[in-house]
């Protein structure tokens, strides 16, 4: 098993890194993908925990919620009809009105339902699934169009003159699979203290600690390749570094409702889509939210 997971990071590390590099629009191609492929395991596991989502109509909301966020996150890219939306939904925004759209319908869709708990359970957790992929998901390319004040995500910035938007999405990724990596390899050799044992056993304080000390080496380098100030990784590490494991664990509380191990299979080694993006879904927001509120960044 790690064998596999390490010959899957090999493979898939390079071309995530590479997609990062060429910006948009392949970045939101890929979020749009992931986007797919995250909320088909999450009905799945909804629908192992017994909370029977309509599937179709709770991936189609997802999916469309999703869009939203990426044509919110490219405004300047985009024209004709999606320009009208954006204009004419400001506010509550094109992002609020998708979510309260999908809301009514995922209501109406429970109204099948004869017995009142299961329709108000089911209501609730499929408006739950869209809102967890569908909100958080397109965090990623908010952080992709940070800017500095006065300038646009394409700006150059730091060190090596690298686009802003660039520079943060590689900080995200940087500290969240440093986090990853330092949990894991430090939890495997000196891992002895259970962190949540009733939701991922195999998570430890020491797992915790290591993951922390290399999210914070990883946002030393992606504040160098933005220009931030000396100060900005030791908050930046541990604060996007423990909303990753709170992600993480986010995840795990849902397969142990299901009772499953991984979401899927599509990714040797690592499980599903949804294991490996569960991180990013709550430290992307928490890194833009750091950006735009402490680091004097836009979007």
């Amino acid at each position: 098993m790690f064998r596999t997971r390490i010959l899957t990071a090999a493979v898939l590390g390079p071309l995530i890194i590479a997609i990062v590099l060429l910006g948009e629009p392949w970045l939101s191609l890929l979020i749009g993908a992931a986007a797919f492929l995250a909320l088909v395991e999450l009905v799945a596991l909804l629908d192992a925990a017994g909370y029977e989502p309509p599937q179709v109509l709770t991936i189609g909301v997802g999916m469309l919620l999703t869009a939203a966020g990426l044509v919110t996150a490219n405004d300047e890219s985009v024209g004709g009809l999606l320009t009208t939306l954006l204009v004419a939904l400001d506010p509550p925004g094109l992002v609020a009105a998708t979510m309260v759209a999908g809301m009514l319908l995922l209501a109406l869709a429970a109204f099948t339902r004869t017995d009142p708990r299961s329709g108000f359970v089911t209501w609730a957790m499929s408006s739950f699934g869209v809102a967890y992929v569908g909100l958080l998901l397109p965090s990623i390319v908010l952080v992709a169009h940070l800017a500095p004040p006065g300038g646009s995500w394409m700006s150059p910035v730091g060190l090596v003159g690298m686009e802003s938007g660039v520079a943060w999405t590689l900080t995200l990724v940087l500290v969240v699979w440093g986090y990853d990596t330092g949990a894991y390899l430090t939890g495997r050799l000196l891992g002895r203290h259970r962190l949540v044992d009733y939701i991922s056993p195999s998570k430890t304080v020491e797992g915790l600690a290591g993951g922390l000390v290399m999210a914070t080496i990883g946002a030393g380098i992606g504040a160098a390749l933005i220009g931030l100030e000396a100060w900005h990784p030791l908050v930046i590490g541990p604060l996007v570094g423990l909303a990753a494991q709170a992600g993480d664990l986010a995840e795990s509380m849902l397969k142990r409702a299901a009772g499953r191990k991984e979401s899927g299979f599509l990714v040797p080694g690592h499980g599903g889509v949804l294991d490996r993006i569960d991180s990013f879904l709550f430290a992307a927001p928490v890194l833009a939210g750091f950006a735009l509120l402490v680091a004097g960044r836009v979007a």
